[in-house]
């Protein structure tokens, strides 16, 4: 194997993607050492070396702090050699669009490059002209179509119905596709023959369009040519029909939709729920469906063995607002299946989104719920309570403030108490609560702690990255005036300053973990990682012993016995017990365990 192609896979080990850096850790563990081509510190240098996903990392970030985030480098790396940087930049460039002049854009526009017209066209987005629009349809170049397209969609009701109509005839499907969409915005003044033509279209995207735009049409809505499609060849094609014709309320779209409630796999019954979740046309909700269903089928929908399929029943039934069966749900709130508890809460707490809680419900069964053996039941009805304009006692709160409460939590910090924006601070340290957390310590305002946030921002989770970053947009504005110039270096040119410096060893470890290789250097490299100051590294290296049996050795059970007890992270601990249930069962504690 050449130096290329090792390289190649070193840079994929380091990637973003399980998958991908299963495969490359595969290959690359088939090397060996020693005399091998790849010694574990040549990887590692290899990984300093590719800063590849913390340029990304800073992109994530710059695209939640909208007008703090400088123009001028973004056209710079829009030109970088490395298309995952240029895709970041264009990225960034969209999400900031709105906060800059148009007229700032608009002098970009003449670029030679179709890569900086395409981040021109997605940032004016609504500001751009027709005729800017319309010249861009036409381009030769495929991706500033497709950022025309997507203008065209954000427009909406700007185009005539005849420009409208005149894409229709566009070669590219996208472009037709968009202007349907645009036409299904037009109400009473919708064309339905140019509509009914693109039922037949060649593309089947351009078909789902025209399926929706007549289901915007309301009582003009052609049910007889939307029943032929019914049969049609396609499946998505028959669902989008069923769907349009069941919002009208038609008998035989909704006996099929039935059908889909009771089909025998749970995957089906829950992918019917998500064909339905979707919307439909412009003012059409997918869930007002719901409406004309018989009630009865999505209560029992909320006792489904499959809890996808509870949870999303829980939001059909939630969309029927003051008309959703209350007291069925609260009497289902104290069902001994916990399945049909969670899905039954979760629809009382969105149905707190539209109705007010405390003059529908009575809040004791609430209360109740909270001394459930269930963590998870706990967890749903401290969600619920936050949507009573009924204050609770916080002293009758504080007895259920668990270390994986965050809901609860929520509650408490929101009325002062440190008490639970501590248990938000440790949650943040989580691999599969920190999104809930950061979520959150934004409703704390200035309150908000903005050391632990920016601690937060280090993260291999990019999801809690761009989470964190939206919180510090909102909590602590004055901050990021001063964070942005490192990460505008970072991204355009891939020197890591202090703020992303933890990153880097946690994508090292990460991408070591992957290798399963037990060979003597890449041991101490773990053994040694259990000791770094930032909790994903420890946890990483945790997984990558976890690989090792039976090579794992004294002094790295030591350390990992030890981490059963780590003081920042329940991810950390919770990881050391599985290993070392592996490595020694008889090490983990049950205690530790639960």
């Amino acid at each position: 194997m050449s130096h290329d192609q090792i390289e190649h896979l070193a840079h994929a080990l380091y990637s973003p993607g399980d998958e991908r850096r299963r495969k490359a850790a595969k290959e690359l563990s088939q090397l060996g050492e020693p005399g091998g081509q790849l010694p574990v510190a040549s990887l590692v240098q290899m990984m300093l070396y590719d800063t590849t996903r913390l340029r990304m990392a800073a992109a994530d970030i710059l695209r939640e702090w909208r007008e703090y985030t400088p123009i001028e480098p973004l056209f710079l790396a829009l030109h970088d050699p490395n298309a995952r940087v240029r895709s970041a930049a264009q990225w960034v460039i969209m999400d900031v669009g709105e906060y800059v002049p148009p007229e700032i854009w608009l002098s970009h526009l003449t670029d030679a490059d179709p890569i900086v017209r395409e981040a021109v066209l997605y940032a004016l987005g609504t500001r751009a002209t027709i005729n800017l629009v319309q010249e861009a349809i036409d381009a030769p170049e495929e991706g500033v179509r497709e950022a025309a397209a997507y203008v065209v969609s954000q427009l909406q009701g700007q185009f005539s119905a005849e420009s409208l109509m005149g894409m229709m005839q566009a070669n590219d499907a996208r472009i037709r596709a968009a202007a349907i969409d645009a036409l299904g915005n037009l109400g009473d003044q919708i064309p339905l023959e140019p509509l009914l033509e693109a039922l037949y279209d060649t593309d089947t995207n351009v078909r789902l369009a025209a399926i929706r735009a007549l289901a915007s049409s309301g009582e003009r809505m052609p049910r007889t040519e939307l029943r032929a499609l019914l049969d049609d060849a396609d499946p998505s094609i028959c669902r989008e029909a069923t769907k349009a014709l069941a919002s009208g309320g038609d008998p035989a779209a909704l006996a099929i939709i039935v059908d889909w409630l009771h089909a025998d796999h749970e995957w089906d019954r829950e992918n019917a729920l998500v064909w339905l979740s979707r919307s439909i046309g412009i003012g059409v909700a997918g869930n007002e469906i719901a409406s004309y269903l018989p009630i009865e089928e999505l209560l029992h929908l909320l006792k489904d063995t499959w809890w996808p399929v509870g949870h999303m029943a829980a939001g059909m039934i939630a969309s029927l607002g003051k008309n959703a069966p209350i007291a069925e749900l609260i009497t289902l709130v104290s069902s001994p299946l916990p399945r049909a508890r969670w899905a039954a809460l979760s629809a009382l707490a969105w149905l707190g989104d539209a109705i007010p809680l405390s003059q529908s419900i009575p809040i004791e069964p609430v209360l109740i719920a909270l001394e459930a053996e269930d963590v998870e039941t706990r967890r749903s009805a401290a969600e619920l309570l936050s949507y009573f304009e009924t204050r609770v006692p916080v002293d009758r709160l504080l007895p259920f403030l668990e270390e994986d409460n965050v809901e609860i939590a929520s509650i408490i910090a929101k009325r002062g108490r440190q008490e639970g924006i501590d248990i938000l601070v440790a949650n943040l340290r989580t691999r599969d609560r920190a999104n809930s957390a950061a979520a959150a310590l934004g409703e704390l305002g200035k309150q908000a702690p903005a050391e632990a946030l920016l601690a937060a921002l280090n993260t291999s989770d990019i999801s809690v990255c761009q989470s964190v970053a939206s919180v510090l947009y909102k909590t602590h504005p004055e901050l990021l005036s001063e964070l942005v110039p490192e990460l505008v270096e970072t991204l355009c040119t891939g020197e890591v300053g202090p703020l992303l410096k933890p990153l880097q060893e946690i994508l090292i470890a990460q991408a070591l973990a992957a290798l399963r290789h037990p060979h003597p250097t890449l041991l101490a490299w773990f053994e040694h990682a259990l000791d770094a100051p930032h909790w994903e590294v420890r946890m990483w290296a945790i997984y990558g012993l976890g690989q090792m049996a039976p090579h794992v050795f004294e002094p790295a059970l030591e350390k990992l016995q030890r981490l059963l007890d780590d003081p920042e992270s329940a991810s950390v601990r919770h990881v050391a017990c599985r290993v070392l249930e592996t490595l020694v069962p008889a090490t983990a504690t049950n205690d530790h365990h639960q």
